[in-house]
């Protein structure tokens, strides 16, 4: 028997690869060290509709064969990659859109890309309440497996789950099962569509998204300068606990990193650390009043000073030095850049920061290398980077990033909180056991045993072998 061909007979020969470098690139995902010989697949597969999905599920079922699901691999808890031989099943050219005014929700396709939805939806007056760091290459459905909140502070408009109606999903066994509600009030009670909305993948391939008509509204843009990072952490702290309205976005970089990006960028040296936020309402007057209560906390705190950007442009050529940064260090550095991902307790924002300042003090392979601190600092949601040496062994940089974990767990596990925004499993079991007890692992193993008796489907994420 013969999974190429097996494959082909099921999506066309044009839609299956054996290639050796197109199965390295498909198991590849953000870790610095190279494919081990047993991570590369047997084949990669790309089908154009759930049928396609279905039929390959139930052929892998049937060979005993893993299938691991493949959308951009900008995935960070290391989900993305197979520690196994096995099949990878790619969603890109499930892509299509439809867009229903008159039902007030769009559906998409997990192919589709996130940056490239968004542009539509807001040709037509509509914001799409999603936005990852990766969304110029990021797919829906890893972000809506993953459920991440991203640069959005859940506590402004809420988590991708607050607006999606219902998925369509293919089951480990190739059912082909739709969640959910074409109306405008999500299910009470028993709702599928919770199961795959941040599933981390476990319990089924999602191919289509309906997801509410957001309407767009208007913005007002603001980056304020310290030069201490606990007084701008006390200001976060203040827009917070003066019941502040909390913007969509509210972002940090340290000195060393809005440095760089404000030169990348072409903007002048900057002073200091910097917040950048938004702050939204109906109408531009709104979204102007809720800008100066936050800088009214943020000043407070006795920052450098205050920019009230004057539009879109500013904003944009601030927010995009933010968002490259991290491969803005490797460019300069040639290294990787890796971050760990510490969601301190509101009240203990200030030493958590200093905490996350000094994260890789002390650590017997990192404590050495070049760090610095970005955040989403407005969701309470704190990233100390590093750089990992290129020139490293694969070995060494996989003991680099298992220190990097460990140290995140400790940290997040000393404020009971958990990672926002990359998944649960992978990288991050050993922390969930920790966390949740071995009672709260042993229920999402059931679930996923129950549903996926073989464990065909993206086997190793729950276990932590990737």
């Amino acid at each position: 028997m013969s999974i190429v061909s097996e494959l082909e007979k099921i999506v066309s020969e044009e839609f299956v690869s054996s290639a050796l470098i197109d199965r390295i690139v498909s198991a590849e995902d953000s870790y610095p060290y190279e494919l081990r010989e047993e991570e590369v697949p047997y084949a990669v597969v790309m089908p154009g509709c759930k049928e396609e999905i279905s039929q390959i599920l139930r052929f892998a079922n049937k060979e005993k064969v893993p299938v691991f699901v493949r959308g951009s691999a900008t995935q960070l808890a290391g989900a993305t990659r197979p520690h196994t031989h096995g099949i990878i099943l790619s969603i890109d050219r499930l892509n299509k859109l439809d867009i229903f005014e008159d039902y007030n929700f769009f559906e998409c396709g997990a192919g589709c890309i996130v940056l490239q939805l968004a542009q539509k939806l807001e040709g037509l007056g509509y914001y799409l309440p999603v936005h990852p760091g990766s969304r110029r290459i990021a797919r829906m459905g890893g972000t809506v497996s993953n459920n991440t909140s991203a640069h959005i502070i859940d506590a402004s408009i809420g988590k991708p789950s607050d607006y999606i109606l219902g998925v369509e999903v293919v089951l480990p066994n190739g059912d082909i099962i739709e969640t959910g509600t074409k109306g405008m009030r999500r299910p009470a009670g028993t709702d599928l569509t919770k199961f795959f909305v941040g599933g981390d993948g476990l319990l089924g391939v999602i191919t289509k998204i309906r997801m509410m008509l957001v309407p767009a509204f208007k913005s007002s843009y603001a980056v304020a300068y310290f030069n201490n990072l606990n007084s701008m952490a006390r200001g976060v702290q203040r827009m917070y606990y003066e019941k502040r309205p909390k913007p969509l976005l509210m972002e940090m970089m340290d000195e060393k990193m809005t440095r760089l990006g404000f030169k990348a960028s072409g903007l002048p040296a900057p002073e200091g650390a910097i917040i950048l936020f938004e702050s939204i309402g109906c109408s531009r007057e709104e979204a102007e009043a809720k800008r100066e209560l936050v800088i009214q906390s943020l000043e407070a705190e006795n920052p450098i000073k205050v920019d009230r950007l004057k539009g879109i442009d500013e904003w944009n050529a601030i927010l995009s030095a933010r968002e490259v940064i991290g491969s803005l260090l490797c460019q300069e550095s040639g290294d990787y850049s890796k971050a760990a991902e510490v969601i301190p307790n509101l009240k203990y924002l200030p030493e958590a920061t200093e905490e996350c300042v000094n994260f890789y003090q002390g650590l017997p392979i990192c404590g050495s290398l070049d760090h610095y601190l970005y955040a989403h600092i407005g969701a309470v949601s704190l990233h100390p980077g590093i750089l990992i040496p290129g020139d490293w062994d694969g070995e060494k940089k996989r003991q680099a990033i298992t220190e990097i974990m460990e140290r995140e767990a400790e940290l997040n596990l000393k404020y009971g909180s958990c990672g926002g925004e990359w998944g649960q499993f992978s990288k991050r079991t050993s922390f969930f056991i920790r966390r949740y007890g071995k009672e709260g692992y042993e229920f999402v193993k059931n679930i996923k045993k129950a549903i996926d008796p073989n464990n065909i489907l993206n086997p190793g994420v729950l276990e932590g072998y990737r």
